[in-house]
Parts: C-alpha cells; structure tokens; sequence
C-alpha cells in the first residue's frame, strides 16, 4: 500500500475521499502514508477530486465499452461493487503504449473477472476480448483481405499441406456464449467457438462448431496434407473430407505459405 493505492481508491471511491475530510489520520494508516504524502493528498480541493474520479471512471468504461460493450454494460447496470472493485486496481498501472485502445483495459478487466465473477459473466468477457482482439489483428486483417481478392471461393482446391488461417480464432467457453446477451441467461453449456476475421462487413462471424470439426481443425497445423489431416482424425473418412472442403472454401483453412 501507499500513495498511488491511496490516490486510485479516492478516484475510484467517494468513501475514500470522504475519509480524507472527515478522518485523515485512519486514511493515513490505512495505506501506510507519511505526513507529506497526506499533506499532498490533502491540498487538493474535494470537488477537484469529485470531478477526476467521474473523469477517470468515465475513460475507463469507455476504453473497455469500445471491446466490451455487453460485458460493461452488465457489470456497472447489475454488479456495480464488482465494477468499483475492478477499477480501484487498474486506474493506477500504467498502459502499455502502442495498445488498440481499449484492449490493455478489457485484458486485466477480463482477467480478474475470471477470479472474481459468475462463469457467465467471466465466459462473456473472453469472448468480447476474443472477438475485438481479432479485430485489431493485423496478420488477421492481412488474411482476410488475401481471402476477399482470390477467385470465386468454389475455384478453391485443398492441395498443400494445410494450417488454421490467421483470420480464424477458437475458443472453449463454460457457457453459450453465442445466445447472449443478456448475459445472465447464458446456457451452461461447454460451446467451442470459431470466430473468423472477414475483409467486408460484418467484419466477423462466429460459428459454433463440434468436437469433430474442432479435432479437423487442430490437425490443421502446416504439417499435413489433406490426406494426412484426414487420416489423423480416423473415423468416417468421406465425412472427414467433405467438411475440410468446406473449411477451405470458407478460407478457414489454407495451403500452408
């Protein structure tokens, strides 16, 4: 504890700046001070620390409501002390730079959300991240753009050896996370997810898909061949080739470069 706890929880609390008005010897103590740093806390005027808390607190739900925005919008609507719990713990770490704005924030949001929140709330958030993560990828904007300029997508052959395109993301949530929001009506239910970063509008598709194609999919790893990522799955083999054309012709799944 110290000064910048002391000075996060006051922009994040009205309780803690309170304390400095009314008891500042326990606010002292609380976060271990010495008298110049509460000499320092306390020459600022209370309605200088009223107004940067609403500022501070307003730049922060609006980083991480541009990644987000169902995740935020549950959590200051229904579990408001969650909220105020959050950001009295990353209002004072410093942002790394050149960070998509908004994604450093939902990052630690989304990882202390997974201690601290429901399984649907916590399932959510990875989810948003995943998808506004995707969105900021530039090998997967890269790839997307290749798939959007080749010819008709049923000229497309599964020749080569095979891997994931960089366009494609696969999640395993606790829940169905594709039947939200809202959020606190989630299905229990284990959902694998593959979303794909698209060149044209929507920019991204989500697709619920089966342990069999997921199993396809983590074959496709630049190794095989079609033949060969057939082979390694085993089971109904002429099944097993008919859903890695379609993977291709989706552009999920490409000739290894």
């Amino acid at each position: 504890m110290g000064v910048q706890d002391a000075l996060a929880a006051m922009l994040t609390r009205e309780g803690e700046s309170a304390l400095l008005r009314e008891d500042p010897e326990r606010l002292r103590l609380r976060y271990g001070l010495s008298e110049a740093e509460l000499a320092m806390l306390a020459g600022a005027a209370v309605g200088g620390y009223r107004v940067t808390r609403a500022g501070v607190l307003g730049k922060l739900r609006s980083a991480i409501a541009t990644c987000l925005p169902e995740t935020v919008a549950e959590l200051t609507g229904g579990h408001r002390a969650l909220w105020e719990e959050f950001a009295r713990g990353v209002v004072r770490r410093p942002q790394p730079a050149e960070r998509p704005f908004g994604i450093w924030e939902s990052e630690r949001l989304t990882a202390w959300l997974a201690v601290h929140a429901t399984p649907r709330l916590a399932a959510y958030a990875r989810y948003e991240l995943a998808r506004a993560t995707l969105v900021h990828d530039r090998d997967a904007a890269l790839a997307a753009r290749e798939a959007a300029t080749m010819a008709e997508p049923g000229g497309r052959t599964v020749t080569g050896a095979l891997r994931l395109s960089a366009a494609v993301r696969i999640g395993t949530y606790t829940h169905d996370v594709t039947a939200g929001p809202p959020i606190g009506e989630l299905p229990a239910a284990t959902t694998r997810v593959l979303l794909q970063r698209r060149w044209r509008a929507p920019l991204l598709r989500a697709y619920r898909i089966g342990d069999g194609t997921a199993t396809l999919l983590a074959r496709c790893d630049g190794t095989r061949d079609a033949v060969q990522v057939i082979a390694a799955v085993g089971g109904d083999r002429a099944r097993a080739a008919e859903t890695l054309t379609q993977l291709v012709v989706a552009g999920l799944v490409w000739p290894r470069s």
